[in-house]
């Protein structure tokens, strides 16, 4: 089985910390945050094995080739692989209700 690398961009980082500071201070959900963090880190570690499983999403809607996406409950996690190195880079993490397709052209 393929194993790929991870690599997250600074703006997927960014997002996380965002997620991450927006249930803990916004909410005061402290372990609801820490439970998230665990979440994330443990997608993060999967797409090392299923990363090439999942679909391709419509180009029309991203405004970019080859994205594919993973939730991770209410979130996304949306990514591209190059296979050549085997790398999976994370480009945007946010949430699944926010106008995600205007997120990914902004990108």
């Amino acid at each position: 089985m393929k194993k790929y690398i991870i690599k997250i961009s600074e703006t997927a980082e960014q997002d996380l910390e965002n997620i991450i500071s927006y249930l803990r201070n916004d909410l005061c959900e402290d372990i609801i945050a820490d439970k998230y963090k665990i979440l994330f880190k443990q997608e993060f570690k999967k797409l090392e094995d299923v990363a090439g499983s999942m679909p391709i999403l419509d180009e029309k809607l991203t405004g970019h080739k080859n994205i594919r996406k993973v939730n991770v409950r209410n979130y996304i996690i949306f990514y591209i692989i190059d296979e050549e190195n085997n790398i999976v880079f994370i480009l945007r993490i946010g949430h699944a209700f926010m106008d995600w397709e205007r997120y990914l052209k902004d990108e």
